[in-house]
């Protein structure tokens, strides 16, 4: 697949109107164009219709609701096969348990691919950035968190998410951490996988 041009990207940006779910689901449906593969919005799935009875959590013992929504921004998705779950977040900052919860969750219950894209806004609210992730050799416990418990961490140090990074200071790439444009490809390949082992019931 062809990279974009930093052209596009901030086209993408301003379009997006700063919002870094919008700016990842351009990029994926963008890269994506010509699959069968589709990046829906969390919150525009509608209540009890088939992709939210699949993703919804089991409450088990309320009398209310028998499933709530959970972490869900974005879900890719193949006709009726759910290929990822995958949740947007700028920074951690203290909401990256919440992550690690829902995917452990979908690892239990289902085939579905729990990842976490950011452009990696840095540690803390000082004034100097500093990533989230270490470097591979020198991890911060939420890298090795991911390491074991996330199907992969996306990153693209996109300067208008990131207003506290330098133009020459960026998040180390490697194990876990990847690029945001490696999630297209491994998109498609899971894609694949799940269709050999999940069977679509005619009319359902």
């Amino acid at each position: 697949m062809k990279d974009e041009t930093a052209v596009e990207r901030q086209s993408r940006v301003a379009k997006t109107g700063r919002g870094w779910e919008d700016y990842v689901q351009q990029y994926l449906s963008k890269r994506l164009r010509g699959t069968d593969i589709t990046i829906l919005k969390g919150n525009e799935i509608p209540k009890n219709s088939y992709l939210w009875r699949k993703l919804s959590i089991p409450t088990k013992v309320s009398t209310v609701e028998e499933s709530v929504w959970g972490d869900i921004d974005l879900v890719a998705v193949k006709g009726k096969i759910i290929i990822a779950v995958i949740s947007c977040k700028l920074s951690l900052h203290g909401r990256f348990t919440e992550s690690l919860f829902y995917s452990l969750l979908f690892r239990m219950t289902s085939r579905t691919k729990f990842v976490l894209v950011t452009p990696d806004a840095g540690r803390g609210q000082t004034a100097k950035w500093s990533s989230e992730w270490g470097k591979p050799e020198e991890p911060t416990k939420d890298r090795m968190l991911a390491e074991s418990y996330i199907d992969g961490v996306y990153v693209e140090n996109v300067a208008e998410f990131c207003p506290r990074k330098k133009p020459d200071e960026h998040t180390n790439i490697g194990g876990i951490i990847r690029g945001l444009n490696e999630l297209p490809e491994d998109l498609i390949r899971w894609g694949e996988e799940n269709s050999k082992f999940v069977y679509i019931r005619r009319g359902s």
